[in-house]
């Protein structure tokens, strides 16, 4: 799995339309945004699991969402996200506004739908999440660990996984 099998995973769907349809967004702003967004879900992601608590915090969250079925759950969403941008939240709803065209409130909306979605595809592919984090990960990115400074086995895997990826 690479970058744009995640993409086309939350876009080759029912997903688009049911988003569409819900907030009364424009199909093709909805794939402008996804495709701007997912390298910063996964930079962040990588961030977080800088440290031992991040990359647990994030193999549970992924493990929790494995497997469940493609659906809008706009309070899960809001909750994801919140742990994954921290602060930065509001920032990266603002640039990714500018960058796709689209206002704050299409943004938040967009990327609250899709965020239990994108950690389900992590955790579908990532099997036993705990246990294999870095396999996912490094998958994802094309590769294996990468050097971190914090010593932690999941950041240096994650990081790896994830810095691949946002090169593709």
């Amino acid at each position: 799995m690479d970058l744009a099998n995640i993409i086309s995973s939350l876009t080759g769907n029912n997903m688009i339309g049911e988003i569409s349809k819900k907030f009364n967004i424009d199909p093709n702003k909805i794939i402008s945004v996804i495709k701007a967004a997912i390298p910063k879900f996964l930079a962040r992601m990588q961030q977080n699991a800088s440290t031992a608590a991040g990359a647990s915090a994030l193999a549970q969250a992924l493990g929790n969402h494995a497997g469940q079925g493609f659906n809008i759950n706009i309070e899960d969403g809001m909750k994801i996200l919140g742990k994954i941008f921290g602060n930065n939240l509001n920032s990266t709803i603002s640039g990714l506004s500018s960058q796709t065209n689209t206002t704050n409130d299409q943004v938040s909306n967009i990327l609250a739908s899709i965020a239990p979605n994108l950690l389900s595809i992590l955790g579908k592919n990532g099997g036993n999440v705990v246990g294999n984090l870095g396999n996912l990960l490094g998958g994802l990115l094309g590769g294996g660990a990468a050097s971190s400074n914090t010593g932690s086995v999941g950041g240096k895997l994650l990081g790896g996984l994830l810095g691949k990826l946002i090169k593709k």
